[in-house]
């Protein structure tokens, strides 16, 4: 195919801010995990999909995650809940995650 481009399982980003390896960003309405360490302003590698252990919201009994439910991104962390009605969904929890829980499996859903 002449209009192929990539399989989409790494896409190349633009820091716009320093971003650690392993870190959730997104970037508009995608959401991936940076592949490397990544100087703001300079370009790095997102790792689009697969499962990852991600930071979670703990503040709200909203940011419980059940096993299957949609897990939505919040200042570089996940929440169980679109509870602002704004949150841009970044998959789904492989098991459930109490509020308190600091971490949550999540198998990315770009």
């Amino acid at each position: 195919m002449k209009n192929y481009v990539q399989n989409g399982d790494y896409v190349e980003f633009t820091a716009g801010a320093t971003i650690t390896s392993g870190q959730l960003v997104q970037v508009g309405s995608l959401h991936g995990v940076s592949v490397t360490d990544v100087a703001n302003g300079a370009k790095g590698t997102l790792a689009m999909e697969g499962v990852f252990t991600l930071p979670k919201l703990t503040a709200a009994a909203g940011d419980a995650c059940t096993a299957g439910g949609p897990v939505y991104f919040s200042s570089g962390s996940v929440s169980g809940s679109d509870s602002s009605g704004t949150r841009k969904l970044v998959g789904h929890s492989l098991a459930a995650a109490a509020q308190a829980a600091t971490t949550v499996q999540v198998r990315l859903a770009n």
